[in-house]
């Protein structure tokens, strides 16, 4: 199991999380997106608070930060360093 952990921008959330999804063929929707409007407010990094969401063969974890203008990214799965080195690069890019 890997792990990369990063910050992004909040305003990027939505077209971060559709990238990592099309990365690995996973194809999403308003459903998923609704999920993700639904679970980001309980959400407090400080607090150990995070939505947790499953894609693919990833597991996607997401929390607000005491700057609104952030959230934190885990994304945790079985994937090989390339695919790592893509995930840190869209963290480090949004």
């Amino acid at each position: 199991m890997n792990e990369v952990t990063g910050w992004i921008f909040a305003e990027n959330l939505t077209k971060v999380v559709e990238y990592v999804a099309g990365l690995v063929g996973y194809r999403w929707d308003d459903l998923d997106a609704g999920a993700l409007d639904a679970g980001l407010p309980a959400t407090d990094d400080d607090k150990g608070l995070w939505f947790e969401y499953p894609m693919a063969h990833l597991t996607l974890r997401i929390a607000n930060t005491d700057e609104s203008a952030h959230v934190v990214f885990r994304i945790s799965g079985d994937f090989d360093e390339v695919f790592a080195a893509r995930l840190e690069t869209l963290l480090d890019l949004c």
